[in-house]
């Protein structure tokens, strides 16, 4: 990626997710970008592409930032927690206009982002196999299935932000993750879940 598509890519992100897609036109953009529309026309062919590009964009620098938290962290239940506490932020900082736009104008890429979400259960799974090594989580836990179900409980809660902006999908996102952590954490894993929680007040 060229350092002037990632500047398009961060400046319409940022854009789109504080006014929604249909309220930002590519002008708006070309304008953020100090580019002629020409220019930007170069790199993304057209708006639906562009909202795409957003979204592996996003998707790109949450995993680059969890990478990050996991390289700053001991065990796999303790970068866990960190990653939760990030996205946890970043949902109660964002609006739902990005994504509720998404499903009315481009459904097709509504769709194509719950076909990501298959993918991004396969690594959790991965993830917290990990976790049985250091005695974090239990070993009789079938972590496909728990991963698969557990994503398909935030995607649906998160759909519903989206949709209706619903403040409480906050409080319900977090009863979920705990609830999950819970069941698949040993007696030790436990005590730093609890723990957490109570330091961070979450």
């Amino acid at each position: 990626m060229s350092n002037l598509t990632e500047t398009i890519l961060s400046k319409a992100n940022a854009l789109m997710g504080t006014y929604g897609i249909s309220s930002v036109t590519m002008d708006d953009i070309a304008k953020e970008c100090h580019i002629s529309k020409r220019t930007l026309y170069e790199q993304i062919p057209d708006k639906r592409t562009l909202v795409w590009q957003c979204v592996l964009y996003d998707r790109d620098c949450k995993s680059a930032e969890a990478q990050k938290l996991v390289m700053q962290t001991a065990t796999t239940l303790e970068a866990l927690l960190h990653i939760y506490r990030h996205v946890r932020k970043n949902l109660e900082e964002s609006t739902s206009v990005f994504y509720k736009d998404m499903h009315r104008l481009y459904p097709e890429l509504a769709k194509k982002c719950k076909e990501m979400h298959r993918e991004q259960a396969h690594a959790l799974s991965r993830f917290l196999s990990k976790g049985v090594k250091e005695g974090m989580f239990r070993n009789d836990i079938n972590f496909e299935l728990a991963a698969d179900v557990f994503l398909v409980q935030s995607s649906s809660l998160i759909k519903e932000f989206s949709l209706t902006a619903n403040s409480n999908v906050v409080l319900m996102l977090n009863t979920a993750f705990k609830i999950f952590l819970r069941g698949i954490a040993t007696q030790k894993g436990l005590e730093i879940i609890d723990n957490f929680f109570t330091e961070n007040n979450i």
